[in-house]
């Protein structure tokens, strides 16, 4: 089970505007919003719920996020473009049996261990060479995008590894907005401290501050990648 602010977020979230706008990169099936926006508990008779959604992946199905979108009257829309600090054509690797775990422009679990146990242990008859599909993507960056948005709340980023080249290209929406994030670090164990600090200082440029920080308990003492979650407030 992965880590999660819902309280954090809930705890500092202003819920006194009209408007409650959430950016998640990363959406894969929507579970991380569709639990916060139950953990948030909002009067949607009251208050305007806008979700921009960001994932190549087509393959899976969000029937049950679009149905929750309905029920609660959120205005959601959906991207099939990956996020990054600039508008390209890419290759998206999908990992066949964990795609919510591995899906990423910058995919470093292909010939992970932590890949290699779970193939043995949850999909043994699979052949080696049947891990992972790639598709060619279109990237473009936040900063790109012409929303007609009046805030922006929350922004998410679960992108497998890729979070410094998001926010790389979503600088100046943040700098305007200045959205609580939340942010996923995927890294081989010798490179985390060098990627952690990349995301801390470039953040700290916009006035952030690192509040919370919470480990994936997936990868383990044996793996040879780590996966973190931060929290970060403007100060």
């Amino acid at each position: 089970m992965s880590p999660n602010f819902y309280k954090e977020i809930s705890d500092l979230i202003s819920l006194n505007g009209e408007n409650l706008t959430i950016f998640d990169i990363g959406f894969y099936k929507g579970e991380f919003t569709k639990r916060l926006i139950e953990n948030l508990d909002i009067d949607t008779n009251k208050q305007n719920i806008f979700v921009y959604s960001f994932d190549p992946n087509n393959k899976i199905s969000r029937k049950e996020f679009k149905e929750f979108s309905e029920l609660k009257n959120i205005h959601w829309r959906h991207f099939s473009d990956a996020i990054g600090d600039k508008n390209s054509k890419e290759k998206f690797t999908i990992l066949k049996h964990f795609p919510s775990s591995g899906s990423s422009i910058n995919n470093i679990l292909v010939d992970s261990k932590w890949i290699k146990t779970r193939r043995i242990i949850f999909s043994p008859l699979s052949k080696k060479d049947n891990i992972a599909e790639t598709i060619e993507v279109n990237q473009i960056t936040l900063d790109s995008l012409n929303l007609d948005i009046k805030c922006l709340d929350i922004l998410k980023i679960d992108v497998e590894g890729y979070a410094y080249k998001v926010l790389k290209g979503a600088k100046e929406t943040i700098d305007k907005f200045n959205p609580i994030i939340q942010l996923e670090i995927l890294s081989k164990k010798n490179e985390y401290a060098e990627s952690r600090e990349k995301i801390i200082e470039f953040l700290l440029d916009l006035d952030y501050k690192l509040i919370e920080t919470k480990q994936h308990s997936t990868t383990h003492f044996f793996s040879d990648v780590i996966c973190v979650d931060l929290l970060f407030i403007k100060f």
